[in-house]
Parts: C-alpha cells; sequence; structure tokens
C-alpha cells in the first residue's frame, strides 16, 4: 500500500513539474502577430494563443515585425525565450495568462513551424529576387532568375533581367555596398525593369538576413527582397 502511494505522489509531481517546465520554457517559437497596440504569441507546440505584455523586450520583437510585416495583423514566425504569467486581462475581468519576452532572438519571414530555420550565408549564395520597391516579380517574362552572387573575394556577377553583370562589393556588420557594375548590352523587353534593378543596387546600404530571404535597405527603406536558391 505504501508503495503504491509513494508511485501516486511521484506521478502527481512529475506531471505538475511537467506542466510547470512546459509554462516556463525559455526556448520558445510561434507565430506574433500585431494589431490595433497589442500583440499576440501562438505557440508553435500547443497552438495556444497569449497576448504579449508590453515590457522587457517586447520593444524589440515588435520593432522586428514592423520592420518586415507587409499587411496589417499578419501572422510571422519569431524565436525568443520567455515566460508566462498571469496579469489582468486588457478587457473584461478576471485574469489570463501573459506572454513576458525575456529576449526577442529572431524573426523568421515565410517559415512555417515545422521548416528548418537554417541562416543563408550573404557570400557564396544565388540570391534570387522576389520583390523590388515593394512590387513582385513573379509577373515578369525573364528568360531566368534575376539574381546576384557575392563570392568570398566580394566580387559580385548575376543577371539583371535583360543582361549578365559583374561588379564589387563592400560588407561590414549589416552594411553592404555594391559598386563597379558593368554589364552586357543586350537589349529585351524588361529594360525598364532592369534600370530599376540597377537602381536599388546602386541605393542600398544595408541587409538583414531572415533565414533564407535576403531584405536590402537604403537606410530604414526596405528596397528589395531576395530568397536563397540552391542547386543539386
Amino acid at each position: 500500500m505504501k508503495n503504491i502511494i509513494a508511485l501516486l505522489l511521484f506521478t502527481i509531481l512529475f506531471s505538475c513539474s511537467a506542466i510547470d517546465n512546459e509554462k516556463q520554457n525559455p526556448n520558445l517559437k510561434g507565430f506574433y502577430s500585431y494589431m490595433a497596440d497589442a500583440g499576440i504569441f501562438t505557440d508553435c507546440k500547443t497552438n495556444k494563443k497569449y497576448p504579449v505584455a508590453m515590457e522587457s523586450d517586447n520593444i524589440s520583437l515588435e520593432s522586428a515585425y514592423l520592420g518586415v510585416v507587409e499587411n496589417s495583423g499578419e501572422k510571422i514566425l519569431v524565436t525568443l525565450t520567455g515566460h508566462f504569467e498571469s496579469r489582468p486581462k486588457i478587457e473584461g475581468e478576471g485574469e489570463r495568462e501573459f506572454l513576458i519576452v525575456d529576449k526577442f532572438e529572431k524573426i523568421w519571414p515565410y517559415i512555417d513551424c515545422v521548416k528548418n530555420l537554417g541562416t543563408a550565408n550573404l557570400r557564396n549564395t544565388f540570391w534570387s529576387l522576389r520583390e523590388l520597391n515593394g512590387k513582385q516579380v513573379k509577373g515578369y517574362n525573364v528568360k531566368k532568375e534575376i539574381h546576384f552572387l557575392i563570392k568570398q573575394d566580394n566580387s559580385i556577377k548575376g543577371f539583371s533581367g535583360c543582361n549578365n553583370f559583374f561588379g564589387s562589393s563592400v560588407i561590414r556588420y549589416d552594411t553592404l555596398q555594391f559598386s563597379q557594375i558593368g554589364s552586357t548590352l543586350m537589349m529585351c523587353e524588361n529594360m525598364e525593369l532592369e534600370r530599376e534593378y540597377f537602381q536599388i543596387l546602386e541605393k542600398a546600404n544595408r541587409y538583414k538576413i531572415y533565414g533564407e530571404f535576403l531584405f536590402l535597405y537604403k537606410e530604414g527603406k526596405l528596397l528589395a527582397k531576395f530568397e536563397s536558391v540552391y542547386f543539386n
């Protein structure tokens, strides 16, 4: 009888510990959305939704989200360390659990809960253009993907819509500048797209990599989005 009681007590204590560890697990992955001055976090593991408390490192999470979101209220995958605490409800009476962001880690646009959270390298990666000045480029009739690749020596090569091009780059921390760009001189129906693409490369002075996506900026303004492409 004593053995049975001891086993029951151990089972109860283990279950409580497991629940508590789940609630206090510092490494979290889930979808974050922000609308009407309120953030919501949906945990990938449990699919539960939690309001995000406006304290600790929430400001870093919110800032990163607003820097990449395209549509208001859009859900974007994030990774962070945090914990849950009961707080008074924003609306109505009573309490509910809030997420406290202890440290924001990274935001992952276009990634879901099950995809590998690998991060592409800036150099030696085939960066294929996906968006230019807020416009999708998949509708253009181009013979091959508009792209660029930065070699280990910081020289660049790519295709701009009509022509192959080459040049050099300067990389320091999160800054990136292209220079000495030259190209072949073929004419085609995408000359305007090519001109706009070269203008973006000349303007860009900062970059960020989110998983397999590269964003180019001029100061704080987003200019273009690229996706890494791998060949077998």
